[in-house]
């Protein structure tokens, strides 16, 4: 397995959350409702990760809370492989999300570690001046229309209209950088995970200019859209983090 590779799967999985900018269209109706609803009502969501031949190298969990208007969502990576825990340093990624008229729309996000209060970077978005403000770092400029999103746990995707992705262009927010991707047709899938079959809705998203280098998610098949599975692939090596709680949890 090739340490850097591994980190950066990791970091590019831990550094985001999510959205803001896809029409608002693809926000709209009874299948985005539900689904936001049922991601706030169950809260925490813990998936086991493993790297290349299926080799367990630690867990990630998500808490999802809302506070008025403002939704908040923390990542934390553990790391319980003693090789992988050598070159994967452990996070807790804090984003802030605000609802405005349906949307969750992204306001600020900073990066951590477990057991310390330093803020090991951070960002602030200013829609006003259509800029992405760093605090390490020179602001960048952002197109208005540009859409955002989230590698390590899809809440645009999941509160979607998927169909609409298709094609779309968004624009992956990280701590420290961004990257370019665009969405694949959402395909539908039977996926079996300990030992339990599940109808699933695989929406695959595509780096641009680079080729190999793609995240795929699973969606439950019905109107929760929880992810069950995120793949991250990178030169023909898998980041795999699949659900380990009870969907009836």
């Amino acid at each position: 397995m090739s340490p850097e590779h591994v980190r950066k799967n990791i970091l590019t999985l831990l550094i985001v959350l999510l959205v803001v900018g896809l029409p608002n269209w693809a926000f709209s109706g009874e299948s985005h409702d539900s689904a936001f609803q049922s991601i706030l009502e169950r809260k925490v969501f813990t998936y086991a990760i493993t790297y290349g031949n299926d080799t367990p190298i630690g867990e990630l969990q998500v808490n999802v809370s809302s506070e008025g208007d403002a939704v908040l969502v923390v990542s934390s990576l553990r790391i319980s492989n003693a090789l992988a825990r050598l070159f994967v340093d452990e996070y807790i990624i804090r984003n802030r999300f605000h609802v405005d008229h349906g949307q969750l729309v992204l306001v600020s996000g900073e990066a951590g570690r477990p057991g310390s209060s330093e803020i090991i970077s951070s960002y602030v978005i200013d829609r006003e001046r259509g800029i992405i403000q760093y605090s390490d770092q020179e602001d960048i400029s952002v197109s208005v229309d540009v859409g955002f999103d989230t590698l390590d746990f899809p809440i645009v995707m999941s509160t979607t209209d998927t169909a609409s992705l298709a094609g779309t262009e968004v624009l992956i927010m990280g701590h420290n950088k961004s990257s370019l991707y665009q969405y694949q047709s959402p395909q539908e899938e039977t996926i079996t995970m300990q030992g339990k079959q599940y109808d699933a809705l695989k929406v695959t998203r595509k780096k641009s200019g680079e080729a190999g280098r793609l995240v795929s998610v699973w969606l439950t098949h019905d109107t929760r859209r929880i992810p069950l599975r995120i793949v991250s692939s990178k030169r023909g090596m898998d980041t795999v983090f699949e659900l380990k709680d009870s969907l009836d949890e």
